[in-house]
């Protein structure tokens, strides 16, 4: 039997209702359907789903990134327009399956036993044999053999005495029809139980209005929570140890919704193990579950091994930072100054802030890294793009390598240490995002601090070398960077500079123009004023100077005479700070000449931060949190068994072949028998041919018994 391809055919009832249903049963229609659902599900893969507005702004520009937006391709699968592609594709193949299924049970139950003796002549699998055994000996012969290959027999007793047997076998073939097309049923209606639409058709119904703005539980109204009771649902909700919660919250338009959960869940504890290279092997959350009425029981929420309690599973998504202490000194990069300051911040909080010169800042404690793993080989540059923990090697980050993930081997992992990030707001709202190690590294043979800063979430970070004194501190450079920024002091090295540099027998002239050519270079370099405050310094207005007063053939050969006084008059600065406070000079020259430049290097880029104060984490008190995915999802079983039924259907019509068979006995004059037989598959090959072929062989074998 064929499939028709057609759809349901009304004879009654207005034309154009005739047309639609037609067209809507048919296959093409379905076929149709699930084309462009492939297309979209390409473009869902290839364009990344739910993600921040700015990203895809980033990714493909302002004016596409609004067209994605307005026809819904960031969130797609929530689209109305792709939900009612999946709701007309499962009624579509519902319509089909009513219309071929009764045919196709039917077909598997006939035997086709009224084929005429004349049907023999137009089979092309056919064979006659006349026997010296006796009708009944034939009939039983025959019998036997067609039943060890597997057919079902249906005998026919006619007038004449003759026997006509009517067989069939692999039938179950049909089956693959009907599971492949209830798969598709069950699977687009899991997925639509799954999905947002129980969620917006729940809050439509009910008016629910989605929170725009944080407030406490206590005081969200009843118009943005969600009952116990909603049928699907998929959320986030976020605990700190110590803490409970019964709640989830649920993306819903513009905002969220408080869904309320059947029962509540206590974190004891956030566990972190982690392999000998200091890698993390475990995230678990070890919570306290306690139902309504009292009961309650301990779980251990792993990666794939969720909590499932009442028909609502509770996946660790993730983990987060729970609200850690963080003690913080204040090191200015302002002024001729070297004076710390002390702060106390707790993540996910803001703290103010007021410098000496008057300006007020805010500072959101945005995030905290207890531990840092990361790949040491090979670190050569000092701007780092900062990536999630162990996917990308600290020498990636640190030096911008690019190149196949796949190719890159992990040889030298290690802890560098703790980490936090703050956002810096001037008064206007503006920001810019920090983040800071809190030990030393050691980068090219030196140790370094690095502070790092970014102005958009999309964009990584770019970090700033700090060198490390001689104790493992900032003290060092904090002391450089103050006499840098004190005019008397620059004027003093200035002239130690042009003593130590002109030769004895030099008279004060050349001591005098070499003097005034240090001051200049190193109040160029030190800048007017310090970093945010407008005024360009460091190697940038060194070279804006060089460019504009010296002739473009000699400007690199100023350059680098210019570069050899700063150093030279740095060096000597470094030393006048040291003295003003009583301390030793450092006597290892080349120990002392690297400080230096690698002193000069971070002033010139400290520039680019753009902040009053540099922060840096003194110690802190950890504080941990677990993000949970929790989700009623209805539709799992359904998809579970949709998916089931597909591979048995697809086995079933792949691998499952139907055979159909035709034979008539009589006997002859001489008493014997002769046997007519014929077969038919829906699709012969070399299988059915073999199979044609042995019984052939074993009929003709009874000639010799």
């Amino acid at each position: 039997m064929a499939i028709s391809t057609t759809g349901i055919q009304l004879q009654k009832g207005p034309r154009w209702v005739r047309e639609v249903l037609e067209l809507v049963s048919s296959m093409r229609f379905s076929i149709s359907l699930l084309t462009l659902i492939a297309i979209v599900s390409v473009i869902g893969t290839v364009v990344k789903q739910a993600e921040p507005a700015i990203n895809y702004v980033n990714q493909f520009g302002p004016f596409w990134a609004e067209i994605f937006h307005t026809i819904g391709i960031t969130s797609i699968y929530n689209t109305v327009w792709f939900i009612t592609i999946m709701a007309f594709l499962v009624l579509s193949t519902s319509l089909c399956l009513l219309r071929n299924t009764p045919r196709i049970l039917a077909d598997m139950r006939d035997f086709k036993e009224k084929t005429a003796d004349r049907s023999f002549a137009a089979f092309s699998h056919k064979a006659q044999f006349d026997l010296p055994l006796s009708e009944k000996e034939t009939q039983q012969r025959l019998s036997a053999l067609l039943v060890e290959q597997g057919y079902s027999l249906k005998a026919i007793y006619r007038q004449d005495a003759s026997v006509r047997y009517a067989g069939k076998k692999g039938l179950s073939n049909r089956w693959g029809y009907i599971f492949g097309h209830l798969a598709i049923v069950m699977i687009c209606i899991g997925g639509l139980l799954d999905s947002a639409v129980p969620l917006q058709i729940a809050a439509f119904l009910a008016g629910k209005q989605p929170l725009q703005s944080n407030m406490l539980i206590k005081e969200v109204p009843e118009n943005a929570v969600m009952g116990v009771k909603n049928l699907s649902f998929r959320g986030n909700v976020q605990v700190t140890e110590g803490q409970k919660i019964s709640h989830a919250l649920l993306n819903y338009k513009e905002g969220v919704l408080l869904q309320q959960l059947p029962f509540e869940i206590e974190l004891k504890k956030f566990v972190v193990e982690y392999y000998s290279t200091g890698m993390p092997k475990l995230f678990a959350s070890d919570v306290l579950v306690k139902d309504q009425d009292g009961t309650s029981f301990p779980f251990r929420i792993e990666v794939n091994k969720p909590l499932v309690h009442k028909g609502i599973a509770v996946y660790q998504s993730s983990f987060d930072d729970g609200g850690s202490t963080l003690n913080i000194t204040g090191y200015p990069l302002m002024g001729d100054r070297a004076n710390t300051f002390t702060l106390t911040g707790e993540v996910g909080n803001s703290t103010p802030l007021v410098n000496r010169e008057g300006a007020s800042y805010t500072i959101e404690w945005s995030g905290f890294r207890a531990i840092n793993v990361e790949n040491m080989d090979s670190v050569t540059e000092a701007v780092m793009a900062q990536a999630e923990p162990q996917k990308q090697g600290f020498k990636d980050s640190v030096a911008h390598v690019s190149g196949s993930a796949a190719a890159k081997k992990v040889k030298n992992l290690r802890n560098v240490g703790s980490s936090f990030s703050y956002k810096l707001r001037d008064k206007t709202g503006q920001a810019r995002e920090y983040n800071v190690y809190m030990l030393p590294l050691t980068l090219e043979g030196q140790q370094v601090f690095l502070a790092g800063m970014r102005q958009m979430p999309s964009e990584p970070f770019r970090y700033v070398r700090f060198p490390a004194d001689e104790q493992g501190t900032l003290a060092g450079y904090m002391r450089f960077r103050a006499a840098l920024n004190n005019p008397i002091l620059r004027e003093r090295a200035a002239e130690q500079f042009a003593v130590k540099a002109s030769s004895a027998t030099a008279d004060e002239t050349v001591r005098k123009q070499l003097r005034q050519s240090a001051q200049r270079g190193i109040d160029l370099f030190a800048g007017t004023q310090g970093p945010g405050g407008g005024k360009m310094g460091g190697y940038a207005a060194i070279a804006q100077f060089i460019s504009g007063n010296i002739k473009a053939d000699e400007q690199e050969r100023a350059a680098d005479v210019v570069l050899k006084v700063v150093f030279g008059v740095a060096t000597e600065l470094l030393n006048l700070a040291y003295e003003q406070e009583g301390l030793p000079v450092l006597k290892d020259v080349e120990a002392s000449a690297a400080f230096v430049q690698q002193a000069l290097n971070a002033y010139s880029d400290s520039f680019f931060l753009g902040a009053p104060v540099l922060l840096m984490l003194k110690d802190f008190k950890q504080v941990q949190a677990s993000v949970f995915q929790v989700a009623r999802a209805p539709g799992t079983s359904l998809v579970y068994l949709g998916a089931l039924m597909l591979i048995l259907g697809t086995f079933a019509m792949f691998y499952i072949r139907e055979r159909r068979l035709w034979a008539v006995i009589h006997s002859d004059k001489a008493n014997g028998s002769t046997v007519r037989f014929a077969m038919q598959a829906r699709k012969p090959g070399l299988e059915f041919q073999k199979e044609f072929l042995q019984l052939k062989q074993a009929i003709a074998a009874w000639d010799k018994s």
